[in-house]
């Protein structure tokens, strides 16, 4: 398989440093115009099989060229083959897997500080304020983390499941994991919740469970 890189920032370029050592993938290319260090700058997608991009501007960049697009965007789009791939979908990920989930709650860098009720997240992270909010038509708690580590956070009846990571490197491997989860119907990542999962273990995240 040969992935398409629609360059955007930070996140894409990680996720694509991920994808380069993924067994499934092949080649990984960036989309011109765009320059790279690491990668091959193509002018066109023609030769891909999938792109994978971030930010508001990428679906309408993989339709343009015809492909399905791994998206973080938290909606399906036309042209979007994979939606949610973001740090907030690996959340809602991991709280598909529990049942009845009591909190479902991200902290995050690179989210907006809340006025909300406080949640206890995994040091380093610790407590923190929140405001619940919907992604992707699901409940959600979030609030912004004060260091470059990120949270997720997933308690049910029975136990709680957290992913602690550096905040920029979680948000690249939620996006290169969304490929795993590509099939002929479009959705989002936690509709194939333990697919997604191994596979953002398999690129280095780590999960712990209480």
């Amino acid at each position: 398989m040969r992935v398409g890189v629609l360059v955007h920032g930070d996140t894409a370029v990680r996720a694509a440093h991920s994808l380069s050592v993924h067994p499934s993938v092949d080649d990984v290319v960036v989309i011109g115009p765009a320059r790279s260090k690491n990668f091959e700058v193509v002018p066109d997608a023609s030769s891909c099989d999938v792109l994978i991009g971030s930010g508001a501007g990428a679906p309408d960049r993989a339709r343009e060229h015809g492909l399905p697009l791994i998206w973080d965007g938290e909606t399906a789009e036309p042209g979007v083959g994979v939606f949610g791939a973001s740090p907030q979908g690996l959340v809602l990920a991991l709280a598909d897997r529990e049942p009845d989930p009591r909190i479902v709650a991200i902290a995050h860098p690179d989210l907006e500080s809340a006025d909300g009720h406080r949640v206890r997240f995994p040091d380093p992270v610790g407590t923190i304020a929140v405001a619940d909010s919907v992604y992707g038509g699901r409940r959600l708690a979030t609030g912004h983390s004060a260091d470059r580590f990120a949270a997720c956070l997933a308690v049910g009846g029975e136990r709680s499941v957290t992913i602690v990571d550096d905040g920029p490197f979680m948000s690249g491997i939620a996006l290169a994991a969304g490929l795993e989860v590509l099939n002929e119907t479009p959705g989002p990542v936690w509709d194939h919740a333990l697919a997604y999962l191994n596979a953002a273990t398999e690129m280095g995240l780590v999960m712990g469970a209480a």
